[in-house]
């Protein structure tokens, strides 16, 4: 009986040891700076550069991988760079946010974006317009080019696989 009381206190100790250590997501440093919407949202209209919002959930492992092996990638932080103003979004969270001047908790921005999955990926104008989402994790060789056609706005001249045939970016006709 005293080893049982012993080995569930030890279980119990080590359990709350690794909890008090676990990372939020949002903490995970993606190799670039995130902004909050409202601050997304200013600079966007003062540029004109449009602004991708990243739909997560703390338990998604897909989030998770998407900031370790997408984010990360080089050509997928020089299309971020070049056009997008990013945004987190955990889509259950009470936190505070505010979207085209009108304040809320995260998960209501998230129920009017139909945010039912994760990850999901929402292009934003500079206006406050959201122009498409995409749903699930990307990886770098199809997110950068993806990132590249709705920024660069080539969205509205053609779709997105004869905008790669045009640039040159389709690998091995996939």
């Amino acid at each position: 009986m005293k080893t049982r009381t012993i080995f569930v206190t030890l279980i119990l100790a080590l359990f709350t040891v690794l909890n008090s250590h676990a990372q939020s997501q949002s903490e995970i440093n993606s190799g670039f700076e995130w902004y909050t919407l409202d601050e997304a949202q200013e600079k966007a209209k003062e540029t004109g550069k449009s602004i991708l919002l990243f739909g997560y959930a703390e338990w998604c492992t897909y989030c998770l991988k998407m900031r370790k092996e997408s984010f990360p990638d080089s050509s997928v932080q020089q299309s971020i760079a070049d056009y997008y103003y990013p945004v987190q979004l955990n889509g259950e969270s009470e936190e505070r946010v505010s979207y085209n001047g009108k304040k809320m908790p995260a998960k209501e921005l998230a129920r009017y974006l139909r945010l039912v999955s994760f990850p999901t990926h929402y292009f934003i104008d500079s206006e406050g317009e959201i122009l498409g989402a995409q749903p699930g994790y990307i990886e770098p060789e199809i997110y950068s080019p993806l990132l590249e056609y709705v920024g660069s706005g080539a969205y509205g001249e053609m779709g997105f696989e004869e905008w790669l045939e045009q640039e040159g970016k389709l690998q091995d006709g996939k």
